[in-house]
């Protein structure tokens, strides 16, 4: 079996966030890395963000993937305490990066406490997930529908679900300060993103968010 049927997530070819449109999530949250620090992403999938930081921002980088295909620096199990044993045994970060991973998590709350043992102090949570209460999951509940699909906000390896002000809530009451919040407004209507400004949590399909350690 290829590699790339083993694993969800990848890129065909080289990822390159300058060549997405310019409110994609994976190209906002990559936007907020900086050159030259230490990161740690958290599923890493096939390592295709993780390289771009290596090679075009200078990044030190640890990946951790529960899939032993993807062949990440720590293979291991998020919810484990295991895994988070040979993720403090790098040392601390500059930069935590998890991009849809929160939600798979049987334990967020606990998760982010450990994200804050393994950052520098003031160091940088940049973590994305879907919003439940993007307009075309409200439509779909207006419908009598709540099916579970393989991609996308109602992927059935969903644990969690939030929205565009519980997903702040998460973050903060685990003691993050809140720096910057982005949305990626995809399979919005072409015409209507101006609107996102105004009602971020009806048309936002996925929330970015820059905490800083503290």
């Amino acid at each position: 079996m290829a590699l790339n049927s083993k694993i969800k997530y990848f890129y065909s070819g080289s990822f390159n966030p300058d060549k997405l449109n310019p409110d994609n999530i994976d190209r906002l949250s990559t936007a907020l890395v900086p050159r030259r620090s230490k990161v740690l992403e958290l599923g890493c999938a096939t390592g295709f963000m993780s390289k771009y930081f290596q090679r075009r921002l200078n990044c030190q980088v640890v990946g951790v993937d529960i899939n032993p295909a993807a062949k990440p620096a720590i293979v291991g199990d998020l919810n484990l305490k295991s895994t988070w044993e040979k993720i403090k045994s790098k040392g601390q970060f500059d930069v935590v990066f998890a991009s849809a991973v929160i939600e798979h998590l049987i334990n967020p709350e606990a998760t982010l406490q450990l994200i804050k043992l393994v950052l520098k102090p003031k160091g940088r949570l940049i973590i994305t997930t879907s919003n439940i209460a993007h307009w075309r999951m409200r439509l779909a509940l207006l419908l009598g529908n709540f099916d579970y699909t393989d991609y996308g906000a109602l992927d059935r390896t969903h644990l969690k679900f939030y929205t565009y002000y519980t997903f702040q809530r998460l973050i903060q009451a685990a003691g993050f300060k809140l720096k910057t919040i982005a949305i990626d407004p995809a399979g919005g209507l072409k015409y209507f993103n101006w609107l996102a400004k105004y009602w971020p949590n009806f048309y936002a399909h996925q929330i970015c968010i820059e905490a800083i350690n503290h």
